[in-house]
This record gives C-alpha cells, sequence and structure tokens, in this order.
C-alpha cells in the first residue's frame, strides 16, 4: 500500500527465514490500523423494499481508533415504503474489525421530509388550480417530517489504501408506524483523505 502511515509501520525489509515473511505478508495484507483518528468521504446508490426504490446516499466518515467509525451523510430516496419520497440527513456508527476486509455492525438515525399526493376528490377544494371541485381523480401535494432508527449490518473492503467499497442493510424503525417500516440497502464506496491533508487541517484547527 502506498499510505504514509502504513508504509512507516511496515518499513523494516522483510526476514530472510520464509516462515516469518510469509506470516508478514499476511499480517500486512490484512492490517486497516492506519485509518484510525482519519476520516474521508462516500457516496453510492441505495435501495429499499415494499415497493422497490432507487436512491443515493453521500456524507463524511471518520474514525475513533481503528474500529469506530462515526459517519454524516444525506440520504436521498423516490418510491420508498414510507412514502413517495424523502430526503434529509443521517447520522450513525458503526463498530468493525481493523482489516482490510471488516464486518461491521451498527445503529443510527435518520430524519427528513417526503412530499406526496393524496386522493383528494372530496375534500371540497381545488387543490389544482384548473376552476373545478372534486374533479375525478383530483389530488392534493401533502408534505410531512418523518425520523427513524435503525440497526444495521455490513463490509467494508479496502481495495487499497485509499479507497473502501461498502456494503449494507439497515432496517428502518420509523414514526409513521410498523407499517411503514422499510430495508434500505446500499453499496458505496468511499475515499480517505490523504495523511498529510489530514494533518495539515488539524495543525489549523489549533
Amino acid at each position: 500500500m502506498d499510505d504514509e502511515v502504513y508504509a512507516e509501520k511496515y518499513d523494516r525489509a522483510y526476514s530472510a527465514n520464509a516462515p516469518e515473511k510469509l506470516g508478514r505478508m499476511i499480517k500486512q495484507a490484512s492490517d486497516a490500523r492506519y485509518v484510525a483518528d482519519r476520516g474521508g468521504c462516500y457516496w453510492g446508490p441505495a435501495g429499499a423494499d415494499e415497493p422497490f426504490t432507487a436512491g443515493v446516499e453521500v456524507g463524511r466518515f471518520m474514525y475513533t481508533g481503528p474500529s469506530l467509525e462515526s459517519r454524516i451523510g444525506f440520504k436521498g430516496l423516490a418510491g420508498t415504503g414510507a412514502q413517495d419520497w424523502f430526503a434529509g440527513g443521517d447520522l450513525g456508527l458503526r463498530f468493525q474489525s481493523p482489516s482490510r476486509l471488516a464486518p461491521f455492525v451498527g445503529a443510527g438515525t435518520y430524519l427528513g421530509a417526503n412530499w406526496r399526493d393524496v386522493p383528494a376528490a372530496n375534500d371540497g377544494i381545488d387543490n389544482d388550480g384548473n376552476g373545478f371541485i372534486d374533479e375525478f381523480g383530483e389530488k392534493d401535494s401533502v408534505s410531512e417530517f418523518i425520523a427513524s432508527a435503525y440497526p444495521e449490518l455490513g463490509v467494508h473492503f479496502w481495495m487499497n489504501s485509499s479507497t473502501r467499497l461498502t456494503a449494507n442493510a439497515q432496517y428502518h424503525f420509523t414514526t409513521e408506524g410498523r407499517s411503514s417500516d422499510f430495508w434500505f440497502i446500499g453499496l458505496s464506496i468511499s475515499f480517505l483523505d490523504a495523511y498529510e491533508s489530514f494533518e495539515e487541517l488539524t495543525e489549523e484547527d489549533e
């Protein structure tokens, strides 16, 4: 790997002893502890069920040590099991193994808003502004805030020192009731900030 922290950790020459050399190579191939106390950004497509939904999520992540990851981001979905579509902010924590292939468990919360069309053929209002009241098929657009809490399971794979693939599944318990709970299935790619850039930001903050 070309990461500065990783290179510094494994800068000594390999042992001439074959078993020791093999053991170190295996350790290096799986070690991802160099991400400790560093952050980056992520983005990727996502989906939900009932009915099937397409969407996107983007955000920032930060490691506290090599195993605890916090993140903050934006999620947007259209055609969700909750309502027609929604968009909002997401906060979460993940606990994972400090390895290149890293299964994780997590939890988080989501707060957003949705807009949807509802039948309005019997409300005595001209909802579409065409001069006719309660016409057949007339609809009204309504909006409201929604919130959810969710457990999460997934796996990270570091393809190299700075690029990570993530597959995850969340089950959202919403404030709309159990009939509006839904799965959120995501596949994302993440990019770890360069060590030099991260150091500069830290020094400026001080």
